[in-house]
């Protein structure tokens, strides 16, 4: 149950920083209105193939919580694992047929490097929370749990007496 919570918690901040990146996305993007029809399929498909870089990046996340390795390396990977989980939702849609050799479209490709440009604003902004989850293991966040489960006992069987 404990690393049940912990795991929540952790799916939760990836979630809040995918939505946010996804908002700062379309804001940044707001100068392709000038093509409307280039603004509207870049949105539909970043919200369409964006939830295949929110689970790349959540596993990613998830590896990089794990690892024995101080911050500084963690922040790294996690900002590295942006762009990673970007360019592969970038070529899903290749994979799944949307657009064929989108690896040689031109002006598209300015819209993954937006994406990137927009998790790594995200990211910064949650980079408190991000910093307690790394420094916060599970084994921690059990025992605290723990701790805080023991403690409500004892107050609730002293408030009995």
């Amino acid at each position: 149950m404990n690393t049940l919570n912990y795991k929540v918690l952790l799916i939760k901040t990836t979630f809040v920083v995918f939505v946010r990146a996804l908002v700062i996305y379309l804001l940044i993007s707001i100068p392709a209105v000038a093509e409307p029809f280039m603004y509207l399929t870049s949105a539909i498909l970043a919200v369409s193939f964006g939830w295949v870089a929110a689970v790349v990046f959540l596993l990613l996340f998830y590896s990089i919580q794990k690892l024995n390795a101080g911050l500084i390396v963690k922040n790294t990977l996690l900002y590295t694992s942006v762009a990673i989980a970007v360019l592969a939702a970038f070529q899903m849609m290749e994979v799944t047929g949307v657009e064929q050799r989108i690896w040689y479209s031109g002006l598209f490709l300015l819209f993954p490097t937006v994406a990137i440009i927009a998790g790594c604003i995200s990211l910064a902004i949650s980079k408190q929370k991000i910093n307690q989850l790394f420094t916060l293991t599970e084994s921690h966040y059990n025992e605290m749990t723990d701790k805080n489960i023991l403690s409500m006992c004892e107050q609730q069987s002293f408030d009995k007496i």
